[in-house]
C-alpha cells in the first residue's frame, strides 16, 4: 500500500510540474506549440521544442530520479528494475492526468482563450485522446527508463 501511494503522490507533482510548465508557455505565447499538436509539426516551432526539453529535464526527470530516491528510503534493496517500475508506474499516473486534466477538461470541455484558437478544431474527440494515452504505455518506456538511470547515476 506504500508503494501506491508514493506513486500516486510523486506522479501529482509530476503532473503538477508538467501543467505549470505547459500553461505558462501557452500564455506567454499561445503559438509556443503550434496549431496541432502532433509530433511532426510540434518540434517544427524551436520555441516548443525547447519548452519541451525544459519539461523533461527540468521537470520530468528529476521528479522521476527522485521518486526512486524516496522510495529507496522505504526499501534500501531497491534494484533498478523496481525502481523502473516504480517510475514508470509514476509516468502513467501522469499520463493518466494527462489525458483527465489536459486532453478531457481543458482542451475539450473549457478552451480557454489563451490557448491559439486553430488549435480546437483539431482536437478531435475524447476517442482521439485515448489512442494517445494508450499510446504513452509504450513511449513511457523510454523516458523511465533515463529516470531510473538517472536515479541510478545520481542516488
Amino acid at each position: 500500500m506504500d508503494t501506491f501511494i508514493h506513486v500516486l503522490v510523486w506522479g501529482g507533482w509530476l503532473s503538477l510540474g508538467s501543467l505549470i510548465v505547459a500553461a505558462v508557455s501557452w500564455m506567454i505565447d499561445p503559438k509556443i506549440w503550434g496549431a496541432d499538436l502532433n509530433l511532426a509539426k510540434k518540434y517544427q516551432n524551436r520555441t516548443g521544442g525547447i519548452i519541451t526539453l525544459v519539461v523533461f529535464f527540468g521537470v520530468q526527470f528529476p521528479i522521476m530520479a527522485y521518486t526512486a530516491a524516496t522510495y529507496q528510503q522505504i526499501d534500501a534493496e531497491l534494484n533498478f528494475w523496481w525502481a523502473f517500475v516504480i517510475i514508470y508506474l509514476t509516468f502513467q499516473v501522469f499520463n493518466l492526468a494527462d489525458l483527465i486534466i489536459f486532453d478531457w477538461l481543458i482542451y475539450l470541455k473549457l478552451k480557454p482563450a489563451f490557448m491559439y484558437p486553430d488549435y480546437f478544431p483539431q482536437t478531435g474527440t475524447f476517442k482521439k485522446h485515448f489512442i494517445d494515452f494508450i499510446k504513452g504505455f509504450y513511449i513511457g518506456i523510454i523516458p523511465c527508463l533515463i529516470g531510473t538511470g538517472l536515479w541510478k547515476l545520481f542516488f
